[in-house]
């Protein structure tokens, strides 16, 4: 048999039993999408929980200090922490540890009253030094942020969020324009660009800057800090710059050995590391789920392809009479199953797709599609086509023709 007859043979029979290639092909889409979506919606979250650890910690090469012992948990603010992290602190760190390059001394509040004219609005504030952008990674996307003299003479000034400018000044433009932040009057000194979410979903726009010393003595009046960013100098030495400032501020807070730390500290980079693995370790297991499934569709393959071999006798027992070889009749039964597996494979890919795209949506994730992964998906198909269409299309081959034509 040449090869155009031998396909047109393969055909014919796919097509005098189409529900029972529907369900091979069925049972191997349900797999293949599964994988499919699985693998791109874990991606697109490990890549968007990363978007947004980047977008709320800023550079990884820091070390967050804040007042009070790990135990506290939450954002800080001034009416939750322990008044133990001074100006001092973050002077002696800059000054004292070679592992550090710069600090940037943090002192916000949450939901204070801020008025423009006939508009109100309750964003958080952020009393900050002036490297904070250096140190962050933020940029401005109108006018200018306040500079080292502004932080020295504790100028009025404010950088407003994107989400406090749309709120106060919505269609215009603030800067040079005064509001009222907890009855202080402030100049618009420019507006940031946009941030978005952080990890827990919430806005990260909503909030206005202004000179750390201006909120400490003309706005909020307390003298500690809330939080302080230290940049290191070698982003791989986390851990040691953790132990030297641990020690400084132990020493600075005169805590005796064996109590108690007034204060916790971490790393950004390690908690990403954190995060990710952690990522990866459900997304290993999701594969594992989806690899599963699609194993399942390779068992109903090889299922009823051996229940089409039985049924198939009298037509094998008639093909090997008029000479057809036990080579031919292996490749037919292995080809027919390779091509529906490819056809599963293929629907199942789409499937996959149009299901990454609705998930995607409802979840508020970025749609991603890997080309590779569907190359792989696809391989995978036949390769399950291979592996469990070869015992049926060898006990195919091995069927006595003379009992064959007897039944």
């Amino acid at each position: 048999m040449n090869l155009p007859m031998f396909f047109a043979s393969i055909l014919r029979t796919l097509r005098r039993n189409p529900w029972r290639g529907l369900l091979m092909m069925a049972g191997v889409a349900v797999g293949i999408a599964s994988l499919t979506i699985l693998t791109s919606i874990g991606e697109s979250t490990r890549r968007e929980t990363m978007k947004r650890f980047k977008n709320m910690l800023g550079t990884f090469d820091t070390v967050l200090i804040r007042p009070g012992s790990s135990k506290n948990r939450g954002m800080v603010s001034l009416t939750n922490v322990e008044p133990s992290l001074k100006f001092e602190d973050a002077n002696a760190i800059a000054a004292e540890l070679p592992e550090i390059r710069q600090v940037a001394e943090v002192q916000n509040a949450f939901d204070i009253d801020v008025k423009y004219r006939d508009r109100n609005s309750t964003p958080s504030i952020f009393g900050v030094s002036s490297n904070w952008l250096e140190l962050r990674g933020d940029e401005v996307a109108q006018g200018a942020f306040f500079s080292e003299d502004d932080v020295r003479s504790l100028a009025r000034v404010a950088v407003l969020g994107s989400d406090a400018q749309k709120q106060l000044f919505p269609g215009e433009d603030p800067v040079g324009k005064s509001i009222e932040i907890g009855n202080v009057p402030f100049v618009v000194r420019g507006v940031m660009v946009p941030r978005g979410a952080g990890p827990a979903g919430g806005s990260l726009d909503n909030l206005i800057f202004i000179p750390v010393t201006t909120a400490s003595k003309r706005l909020f009046n307390r003298d500690f800090l809330t939080m302080l960013i230290a940049q290191l100098k070698d982003p791989t030495q986390g851990q040691v710059a953790v132990d030297r400032i641990a020690s400084l501020l132990r020493s600075r807070h005169h805590i005796a050995p064996g109590a108690l730390d007034d204060f916790n500290l971490s790393n950004p980079r390690a908690v990403m590391d954190q995060v990710t693995a952690m990522g990866s370790t459900i997304e290993k297991l999701l594969r594992i789920v989806a690899a599963l499934a699609t194993g399942i569709g390779g068992i109903v393959i090889m299922s009823i392809t051996l229940i089409g071999v039985s049924e198939r006798r009298k037509e094998i027992g008639v093909r090997r009479a008029v000479g057809a070889s036990r080579t031919a009749i292996l490749a037919q039964f292995l080809l027919e199953a390779v091509l529906l597996a490819l056809g599963g494979g293929v629907t199942g890919v789409a499937i996959g797709v149009g299901g990454t795209q609705i998930v995607s949506q409802f979840q508020h994730l970025p749609f991603l599609i890997q080309p590779g992964a569907m190359l792989v998906a696809i391989t995978l198909s036949i390769a399950l086509g291979l592996l469990f269409g070869v015992y049926p299309a060898l006990k195919a081959a091995g069927t006595n023709p003379i009992d064959a034509l007897r039944e």
